[in-house]
């Protein structure tokens, strides 16, 4: 199944991507999926992406980069009406060098969210969270930067996390971790801290905006042996989260099927 699919996405959506475990992988994943459907698609970030994860969507579309919110606008306005009956891509930000690598700086949430009132793209699609390729992570007190638009938000875990010690090596702010979840540093991650930081109100989905829908998606689960921990986290969730998660989608963002279960809100219940 595809990911756009399993999230079912009205016909104008804006989401925002939280977490680590792959989720620059999911982000360009569900950008390509979202391509194929011929709608105006921004995609940004409000924290650093590498501009390589960027790059396919620049070439198929434009990079608009600039520092004047009104002057980038129209630029992206004008695009879009050249393209209008084949949808497009924008990909918007500056460049700038970052411990040698360059990496694209995103928009304040401010602009995206005067953006999507304005009816500016049928799509954005934004990176509001930063892991340093780490299978988990939890927030610290600037963490994430999600904009109040945000319809859709997709928190992402990775299931390889489980089992691992925590330690900054596998967990970004795992002393934050440790302070959540109550699990000493060192100590083996299991089911129940990996669920309790996903339920927690400072964990996973933390500064959700309060209309959106929350999505959780549990990354990585390429055998059957990591399907079954996936579905006894899903259970350990289900048992102790007090706030609506919309559907828990299982599956492998690198995969050529990305979900390999879903478990919808109804179920969630």
């Amino acid at each position: 199944m595809l990911i756009s699919k399993a999230l079912d996405l009205r016909e104008r959506a804006f989401i925002s991507l939280v977490g680590a475990g792959g989720k620059s992988t999911l982000f360009n994943r569900l950008a390509e999926e979202l391509a194929l459907k011929n709608k105006r698609m921004i995609l940004t970030t409000t924290t650093k992406m590498f501009t390589w994860q960027l790059e396919p969507f620049v070439k198929k579309g434009k990079l608009i980069e600039g520092q004047d919110e009104k002057i980038i606008q129209k630029c992206i306005k004008k695009y879009f009406s050249i393209e209008s009956e084949i949808g497009g891509v924008v990909v918007v930000g500056e460049k700038k060098e970052d411990r040698v690598k360059e990496k694209l700086s995103g928009p304040p949430p401010e602009w995206l969210n005067e953006w999507w009132r304005e009816g500016l793209a049928d799509f954005f699609l934004i990176e509001a969270d930063g892991a340093a390729g780490r299978p988990i992570k939890a927030p610290a007190s600037h963490e994430p930067v999600i904009p109040l638009s945000t319809t859709d938000l997709i928190g992402v875990v990775g299931i390889e996390a489980i089992g691992l010690p925590l330690q900054e090596e596998n967990v970004f702010r795992s002393e934050i971790f440790s302070q959540i979840t109550g699990l000493e540093l060192g100590e083996k991650i299991g089911i129940e801290a990996l669920a309790f930081l996903i339920c927690h109100p400072q964990g996973l989905f933390k500064e959700t905006p309060p209309s959106c829908r929350r999505h959780l998606f549990i990354n990585k689960v390429e055998d059957s042996k990591n399907l079954k921990i996936a579905e006894e986290l899903t259970f350990e969730i289900l048992k102790i989260c007090h706030r609506r998660i919309s559907d828990i989608i299982i599956g492998a963002a690198g995969q050529n099927e990305v979900v390999v279960e879903l478990i919808k809100e109804e179920k969630t219940l």
